[in-house]
């Protein structure tokens, strides 16, 4: 007989209906599988969903000798608020997630290293070297949860309906952002910083709550921003650190070969395929947008590129003075950051 061992339950319609659809199967055994219910904001057709997600779930449940079953929710079945995945992750309603770190303000600060801006060029440095940070014990927060991967958006960039071009531009203007540092770095910079969830950044984009808002391009590719915004800036101001998170007694709960399923396609091999995945979407959005005709994408000269750096290098500073721990994780961080760019 066969199983259903991973099924996407997506909404259909304006019936809210729900409907199961098996990716794999598995022989009959004595035992029924682990299930785990695997919770996700993103859509079925987001980048990180369709291309790094789903491949790894499947991997590890045909590697898991059929003791493994994970049920997909994404588009955000189980809420419709991205802050909560990781609640329900600990509340146990949920026993998988995909979270932004920085929606979980006050626990993940070790995190806002890869967010100093001029730190990293891409997201897949940016992710292993932050993964090697966690499995190493370096980073704080983590205590109860099991990190399958923890990892980092490419440097996001600027994008709104006026022009942008140097730090100036951005005195007195509304900003959407994630992230401790670069809240920081826009008020540092005369910007007025205004929060809110991801999803609803096309909506306070187009109404005007926000004049413009600060993302990777795969975000916007994903969630429609270029729709709503018309200027675009290619200056990289930090990255975002996200992660694929379980409970940790959850994981250790797992039979053996289950657990070793996982293991075998997460960690830094799960790190670094996300940070890849980011990286092609990445220069995929940029070329679209850069040629529509309707969005406008520019980079700062090197004149204005050195004004961006200058006025931000003291908000740089002050994180890594703000305590000897943030000194040596910029350390850490940047000699990892060093060791991939060297294939390392």
């Amino acid at each position: 007989m066969t199983n259903p061992l991973i099924r996407r339950r997506t909404a259909l319609g304006a019936l809210g209906m729900l409907t199961s659809v098996p990716m794999l199967s598995m022989p009959a055994r004595a035992a029924d599988p682990a299930k785990l219910k695997f919770t996700s904001f993103e859509p079925p057709v987001g980048n990180i969903y369709a291309n790094v997600m789903l491949p790894f779930t499947r991997a590890a449940v045909a590697g898991s000798g059929g003791t493994l079953q994970i049920d997909m929710f994404p588009s955000g079945t189980l809420t419709r608020n991205p802050t909560q995945h990781l609640k329900l992750v600990t509340d146990g309603a949920a026993d998988i997630a995909w979270h932004v770190m920085s929606y979980t303000p006050g626990r993940f600060d070790d995190c806002e290293v890869v967010g100093l801006p001029f730190v990293t060029r891409n997201a897949t440095e940016a992710s292993v070297a932050l993964h090697r940070l966690y499995a190493q014990g370096m980073l704080g927060g983590f205590d109860g949860l099991h990190m399958l991967a923890l990892a980092a958006t490419p440097p996001v960039v600027i994008h709104g309906n006026q022009a942008v071009r140097t730090p100036a531009d951005l005195k007195g203007k509304r900003v959407r952002v994630s992230g401790d540092h670069l809240t920081r770095v826009v008020e540092a910079l005369g910007g007025a910083v205004v929060s809110a969830a991801g999803p609803r950044i096309p909506e306070v984009l187009s109404k005007g709550v926000v004049d413009m808002t600060l993302n990777n391009w795969g975000f916007v590719g994903d969630f429609k921003v270029n729709e709503v915004s018309s200027v675009h800036l290619d200056v990289q101001l930090g990255a975002v650190a996200v992660g694929v998170v379980m409970r940790r007694d959850r994981y250790e709960s797992l039979p053996a070969p289950a657990r070793a399923a996982l293991d075998k396609v997460t960690g830094e091999v799960l790190a670094r395929q996300i940070g890849q995945a980011f990286d092609r979407q990445e220069t995929e959005v940029r070329e679209k947008l850069s040629k529509s005709g309707r969005n406008k994408v520019s980079a700062p000269t090197d004149a204005e590129l050195a004004e961006w750096k200058r006025l931000i290098e003291p908000v740089n500073e002050n994180w890594r003075k703000a305590s000897p721990k943030n000194e040596r994780l910029h350390a850490a961080f940047t000699e990892q950051v060093a060791r991939v760019r060297a294939g390392a």
